[in-house]
């Protein structure tokens, strides 16, 4: 008999790792009420994410909500496969060289400091809005090697535009997410032109001169991946480092520890994207008929894979359930996996590891002046507020 699990349901909403581990004890997985696979344990995920006879596939996507939201979103590295995929992966990795990385880095500790030096000396602040939002957008000045106010407006195309998929589900909001992606592909198109003629040591000039026995990226391709790596680099930071401190915050002895040794602020990021992920259902598809286990699967039938799930695998992690800063470090699925691996990942968890470490040695007092305030429907995804009482060190 199969296993039902309702993600739409209160109970899911209210007591999202609670109804996992209820669903868990009964089955590896269980079918949603649209007849989508649900997978909870890390070996099925990692299956999925193999990507051999499944692949990425957006849900339920009405290209003609807009044709051209579609196309951008098909030239994506997250929806290529094959030899397509291979091909623009190698050149990306290409030009996220040390060099890159490295000369970032020194920016993104200036970044940190400027913002913890702007809050106040003792009070209350929200983090989200105070920290956790401005820190990625201001990355992308050194990253795009553009001043910090064309950065932010960078930034409002992206929070905006990076609801391409939701609204081409839903249709809700097209035109203005549209509007925000044909902006910042525009600006993109001039910048291009403009390192092409004068190339600098930014991640955009790496890009262009990426090159492969001859092969090089053309123009859409480089507006397309740039700026899915100025979404991956912005979004996952902006949402996943206040899942992280919340997490701290709900682990106060954790936070002791990375105050007591700021060389764990690594560790602290692999441990909070594992306890307390960003994504959380990854949909693919089958590519052909076949049976996995004990499950016949036709092809175009969708597999999703369960992010949270696998990453509190009880099989695979020994105490799953407790956020351990000092583990040995454990897999988790926040950065995807295999071919469809965040290539933005080194550089979102520098960012979040820095952020962290000087956060945490500024200030003497660190602690929740409020609740959380979650974005509507998105309980333990989504922070829209996290309030905070600090107060500087001495």
């Amino acid at each position: 008999m199969e296993l039902f699990v309702d993600l739409k349901s209160d109970r899911f909403e209210q007591d999202r790792y609670g109804y996992i581990e209820e669903l868990r004890e009964q089955s590896y997985w269980a079918r949603t009420a649209e007849g989508a696979v649900v997978f909870f344990n890390q070996p099925d995920v990692m299956e999925v994410f193999r990507c051999l006879d499944f692949q990425f596939a957006f849900n339920k996507i009405d290209e003609e909500h807009s044709p051209y939201l579609a196309k951008a979103i098909q030239h994506e590295l997250l929806n290529m496969h094959g030899d397509q995929h291979k091909r623009l992966s190698l050149l990306v990795k290409k030009a996220l060289r040390d060099r890159v990385i490295d000369g970032l880095r020194g920016h993104i500790d200036g970044i940190v400091d400027g913002l913890i030096e702007a809050l106040p000396e003792e009070g209350e602040i929200d983090f989200c809005a105070s920290f956790g939002d401005p820190l990625p957008a201001r990355v992308m000045g050194p990253m795009f090697d553009i001043p910090y106010e064309e950065a932010d407006g960078l930034n409002d195309w992206i929070k905006i535009g990076g609801r391409k998929t939701d609204a081409l589900q839903s249709g809700v909001g097209i035109e203005e997410v549209e509007a925000a992606n044909r902006n910042l592909h525009d600006f993109l198109r001039k910048l291009i032109k403009q390192r092409q003629k004068s190339p600098g040591e930014d991640l955009l000039s790496e890009l262009i001169v990426a090159e492969i026995d001859g092969d090089r990226m053309n123009e859409d391709e480089l507006v397309y991946l740039s700026s899915e790596l100025a979404a991956a680099g912005v979004d996952t930071t902006r949402a996943q480092l206040p899942l992280i401190l919340n997490t701290l915050l709900n682990n106060p002895t954790e936070l002791v520890k990375l105050r007591a040794d700021p060389s764990l602020a690594l560790a602290t990021v692999n441990e909070g994207m594992r306890f307390a992920p960003l994504p959380w259902v990854i949909p693919h598809k089958a590519v052909r008929d076949f049976t996995y286990k004990d499950i016949a699967f036709e092809s175009g039938d969708l597999a999703f894979a369960m992010v949270p799930a696998a990453n509190r695998d009880p099989s695979a992690i020994k105490n799953p359930n407790v956020f351990d800063i000092t583990r040995k470090p454990a897999r988790h699925f926040a950065f995807g996996a295999g071919m469809h691996s965040c290539p933005a990942a080194h550089l979102a968890r520098i960012e979040m590891a820095t952020a962290l470490q000087k956060f945490a040695s500024s200030f003497d007092v660190i602690e929740r002046a409020a609740d959380p305030v979650w974005e509507p429907g998105q309980r333990d995804r989504t922070l829209q507020k996290l309030p905070i009482r600090v107060r500087k060190s001495s």
